[in-house]
This record gives structure tokens, sequence and C-alpha cells, in this order.
């Protein structure tokens, strides 16, 4: 039985999307998300804005996370 595992992991396409690369860039995009969205709050807090920096941050953080999904699925 494990050598039947074995020779499937060997045939598998490396390139063959996994389960795991899927949370890998669900991930990616909620942190960039709230990473910048609490970033942009922090600098309204601080200069004392309503909500500018906050959307700001938040679009930011989209369109980073965005870039970096298709930057790391490229290189895979």
């Amino acid at each position: 039985m494990s050598s039947e595992a074995a020779e499937n992991a060997e045939n598998r396409d490396a390139r063959a999307p996994r389960e795991s690369d899927g949370w890998a860039m669900f991930s990616t995009l909620l942190a960039g998300v709230l990473v910048w969205t609490g970033i942009g709050w922090i600098a309204d807090w601080l200069l004392g804005f309503d909500a500018l920096f906050l959307p700001i941050g938040a679009v930011l953080g989209l369109v980073g996370s965005v870039y970096l999904i298709v930057v790391k699925s490229r290189q895979a």
C-alpha cells in the first residue's frame, strides 16, 4: 500500500494545484486587506480624520494582495 501512495505522489504533476494553495491565497488576501485597513484606521486616528485613510488602506491592501497572489501563482 505505501509503495502505491509513493508512486502516486511521484507521478502527480508538480504544477497541479493543491488544497492548501487555495487556503494560502485566501489568507494572503484576507491578511493584506485587514493589515492595510488597520494601518489606514490608525492613520485616520492619529491625523484626526473620520474616514480618509481607512478606505485607501483597504484598497491598497486588496490590490497588493491580489498582486502577491498573481506573482506567487506564476512562480509555481
